[in-house]
């Protein structure tokens, strides 16, 4: 299921990164948006927040296509995420996540999203731990639990509400799988669902 996943994924960011454009308009990039989503790590609940700087706008269009208006905004951003998921009697997870990001939007909206990066994340265990001394002394363990290196990569599909509406969101669904590491000296995988927006401030000022 997850080889399925990945590959899924490879092709979104090849039809993301390799589309053929005859016409690129360079479009401003000093604003940012904020990110609030649902989490689902299979069937343990969580949510994330974070904020996405573009470091690339574009609009493109293909020159077949100039009569009809058909265009595509093309945007690479950097965003930071702090995430978390609740697993009962396992863990909770924290974990902070620094993702490229690659989106394209065509002309009514609809969005295709391709992003990865690194992390870094903190579980603290569920129920009492204890912990024993070299004396031989037994103490209740606060806040125990295991520090990890992660990688990130996700994509998923959504729409702008602005773009019909002048709604200043987009919302999105995307299927992220996170790896932590080293995790009993081996890789540990984990798919998360994201349900999410973006709140676009910038757009209240828009003319």
């Amino acid at each position: 299921m997850l080889n399925k996943g990945f590959f899924i994924l490879i092709i979104l960011n090849y039809s993301l990164c390799h589309a053929q454009e005859d016409s690129i308009t360079k479009l401003p990039t000093n604003h940012y948006n904020l990110k609030f989503s649902y989490l689902s790590s299979l069937i343990y609940p969580g949510v994330s927040a974070g904020i996405e700087f573009p470091v690339h706008l574009s609009k493109l269009q293909r020159s077949n296509e100039q009569t009809t208006g058909k265009q595509v905004i093309k945007a690479h951003f950097i965003s930071g995420n702090v995430n978390w998921y609740h697993h009962p009697d396992f863990h909770d997870n924290v974990y902070l996540t620094a993702e490229w990001e690659i989106r394209r939007t065509n002309k009514n909206g609809i969005i295709s999203e391709f992003s990865f990066g690194p992390g870094y994340s903190r579980t603290f265990l569920g129920g009492t731990t204890y912990r024993m001394s070299d004396s031989g002394e037994i103490s209740i363990a606060k806040l125990a639990g295991y520090s990890y290196a992660m990688l990130t990569i996700g994509g998923g599909f959504g729409i702008d509400l602005y773009q019909k509406k002048k709604i200043p969101f987009l919302a999105i669904a995307k299927m992220n799988f996170i790896s932590m590491f080293p995790y009993n000296s081996t890789i540990y995988f984990r798919p998360v669902l994201e349900l999410g927006i973006r709140y676009m401030p910038w757009r209240l000022n828009k003319n």
